[in-house]
Protein backbone atom coordinates (compact mmCIF):
# COMPACT_ATOMS: atom_id res chain seq x y z
CA UNK A 1 0.00 0.00 0.00
CA UNK A 2 1.57 3.36 -0.78
CA UNK A 3 1.90 6.66 1.18
CA UNK A 4 -0.85 7.98 -0.37
CA UNK A 5 -3.04 5.03 0.37
CA UNK A 6 -2.04 4.66 3.80
CA UNK A 7 -3.45 8.47 4.14
CA UNK A 8 -6.78 7.62 2.98
CA UNK A 9 -8.16 6.27 6.47
CA UNK A 10 -10.92 4.81 7.33
CA UNK A 11 -10.73 2.38 4.06
CA UNK A 12 -12.87 3.45 1.30
CA UNK A 13 -16.16 1.43 2.02
CA UNK A 14 -15.78 2.40 5.77
CA UNK A 15 -16.07 5.80 4.51
CA UNK A 16 -18.54 5.75 2.15
CA UNK A 17 -20.60 3.71 4.76
CA UNK A 18 -20.68 7.34 6.94
CA UNK A 19 -20.89 9.12 4.20
CA UNK A 20 -24.39 7.81 3.15
CA UNK A 21 -25.43 8.11 6.82
CA UNK A 22 -24.31 11.46 7.54
CA UNK A 23 -27.27 13.81 7.68
CA UNK A 24 -24.99 16.86 6.79
CA UNK A 25 -22.63 16.51 3.92
CA UNK A 26 -21.38 19.86 4.01
CA UNK A 27 -19.89 18.98 7.63
CA UNK A 28 -18.91 15.67 6.55
CA UNK A 29 -16.98 16.91 3.64
CA UNK A 30 -15.37 19.61 6.13
CA UNK A 31 -14.44 16.98 9.02
CA UNK A 32 -12.94 14.90 6.70
CA UNK A 33 -11.05 16.90 4.12
CA UNK A 34 -7.46 15.26 4.45
CA UNK A 35 -8.66 12.52 3.22
CA UNK A 36 -10.26 13.99 0.14
CA UNK A 37 -7.73 15.59 -1.48
CA UNK A 38 -6.18 13.44 -4.36
CA UNK A 39 -2.18 13.92 -4.57
CA UNK A 40 -0.81 15.53 -7.91
CA UNK A 41 -0.07 12.26 -10.08
CA UNK A 42 4.04 13.36 -10.75
CA UNK A 43 3.86 13.46 -6.96
CA UNK A 44 2.16 9.65 -6.49
CA UNK A 45 4.61 8.44 -9.30
CA UNK A 46 7.94 9.75 -7.09
CA UNK A 47 6.09 8.17 -3.89
CA UNK A 48 6.14 4.91 -5.77
CA UNK A 49 9.78 5.64 -7.02
CA UNK A 50 10.69 5.72 -4.06
CA UNK A 51 8.95 2.93 -2.42
CA UNK A 52 10.28 0.54 -5.35
CA UNK A 53 13.93 2.38 -5.02
CA UNK A 54 13.86 2.76 -8.40
CA UNK A 55 14.54 6.31 -10.43
CA UNK A 56 12.05 7.53 -13.03
CA UNK A 57 14.51 6.66 -15.83
CA UNK A 58 14.41 3.31 -14.88
CA UNK A 59 10.67 3.09 -14.98
CA UNK A 60 10.39 4.68 -18.73
CA UNK A 61 13.21 1.93 -19.71
CA UNK A 62 11.13 -0.41 -18.12
CA UNK A 63 7.48 0.60 -19.48
CA UNK A 64 9.09 0.86 -23.14
CA UNK A 65 8.36 4.53 -23.59
CA UNK A 66 9.89 7.44 -25.10
CA UNK A 67 12.02 9.43 -22.66
CA UNK A 68 11.49 12.83 -23.08
CA UNK A 69 7.48 11.66 -23.29
CA UNK A 70 8.20 10.06 -19.61
CA UNK A 71 10.21 12.49 -18.11
CA UNK A 72 7.01 15.07 -18.53
CA UNK A 73 5.06 12.64 -17.02
CA UNK A 74 7.14 12.58 -13.79
CA UNK A 75 7.77 16.32 -13.78
CA UNK A 76 4.26 17.04 -13.98
CA UNK A 77 4.41 18.92 -17.55
CA UNK A 78 2.41 16.24 -19.10
CA UNK A 79 -1.41 14.81 -18.75
CA UNK A 80 -1.08 11.23 -19.54
CA UNK A 81 -3.51 8.60 -21.49
CA UNK A 82 -4.43 5.89 -19.52
CA UNK A 83 -2.54 3.46 -21.67
CA UNK A 84 0.44 5.87 -20.75
CA UNK A 85 -0.05 5.06 -17.12
CA UNK A 86 -0.57 1.34 -17.42
CA UNK A 87 2.64 0.89 -19.07
CA UNK A 88 4.12 3.31 -16.32
CA UNK A 89 2.07 0.64 -14.23
CA UNK A 90 4.02 -2.40 -15.68
CA UNK A 91 7.63 -0.16 -15.75
CA UNK A 92 6.95 0.00 -11.92
CA UNK A 93 5.89 -3.70 -11.12
CA UNK A 94 2.42 -2.15 -10.04
CA UNK A 95 -0.40 -4.66 -8.64
CA UNK A 96 -3.57 -4.32 -10.03
CA UNK A 97 -4.89 -3.04 -6.81
CA UNK A 98 -1.53 -0.16 -7.31
CA UNK A 99 -2.45 0.48 -10.59
CA UNK A 100 -6.28 0.84 -10.13
CA UNK A 101 -5.30 3.52 -7.15
CA UNK A 102 -3.27 5.02 -9.64
CA UNK A 103 -5.86 5.47 -12.71
CA UNK A 104 -8.13 6.98 -9.80
CA UNK A 105 -5.50 9.66 -8.52
CA UNK A 106 -4.86 10.77 -12.46
CA UNK A 107 -9.12 10.40 -13.37
CA UNK A 108 -9.12 7.62 -15.57
CA UNK A 109 -10.96 4.83 -15.89
CA UNK A 110 -10.42 1.51 -13.90
CA UNK A 111 -9.56 -1.56 -15.37
CA UNK A 112 -12.65 -3.73 -15.54
CA UNK A 113 -12.20 -7.33 -15.96
CA UNK A 114 -14.87 -7.85 -18.42
CA UNK A 115 -13.36 -5.83 -21.52
CA UNK A 116 -11.28 -8.11 -23.03
CA UNK A 117 -8.31 -5.86 -23.39
CA UNK A 118 -8.74 -5.05 -19.89
CA UNK A 119 -9.09 -8.74 -18.78
CA UNK A 120 -5.61 -9.38 -20.53
CA UNK A 121 -3.53 -6.26 -19.09
CA UNK A 122 -5.10 -7.47 -15.75
CA UNK A 123 -3.88 -11.08 -15.53
CA UNK A 124 -0.08 -9.58 -16.77
CA UNK A 125 -0.25 -7.22 -13.98
CA UNK A 126 -1.40 -10.06 -11.49
CA UNK A 127 1.89 -12.39 -12.38
CA UNK A 128 4.04 -9.45 -12.25
CA UNK A 129 4.81 -9.35 -16.12
CA UNK A 130 6.98 -7.25 -18.44
CA UNK A 131 5.69 -4.15 -20.84
CA UNK A 132 7.45 -6.64 -23.67
CA UNK A 133 4.95 -9.92 -22.66
CA UNK A 134 1.73 -7.76 -22.27
CA UNK A 135 2.09 -6.35 -25.57
CA UNK A 136 2.55 -9.82 -27.17
CA UNK A 137 -0.28 -11.11 -25.43
CA UNK A 138 -2.38 -8.15 -26.64
CA UNK A 139 -1.05 -8.43 -30.22
CA UNK A 140 -1.69 -12.50 -30.16
CA UNK A 141 -5.34 -11.87 -29.12
CA UNK A 142 -5.72 -9.11 -31.70
CA UNK A 143 -6.03 -6.04 -29.56
CA UNK A 144 -4.68 -2.93 -29.52
CA UNK A 145 -1.40 -2.88 -27.66
CA UNK A 146 -0.64 -0.19 -25.04
CA UNK A 147 0.26 2.92 -26.64
CA UNK A 148 -1.21 1.80 -29.49
CA UNK A 149 1.90 0.26 -30.25
CA UNK A 150 2.49 -1.51 -33.90
CA UNK A 151 5.21 -4.14 -33.36
CA UNK A 152 6.10 -7.26 -35.64
CA UNK A 153 7.52 -10.36 -34.53
CA UNK A 154 8.23 -11.53 -30.32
Amino acid sequence: MTAFCAKRNPPTHEFERRLYETPDVKQFLEENKAGLITPKLCYYLAELCRQREVTPSEVVLRADMDKSYGYQLFNGTRKPSRDKLLQLAFGLGLSVEETQDMLKIAGKSLLYPKFMRDAAIMHCLHDGRQIDFVQTVLGDLGLTRLGGVERHGG
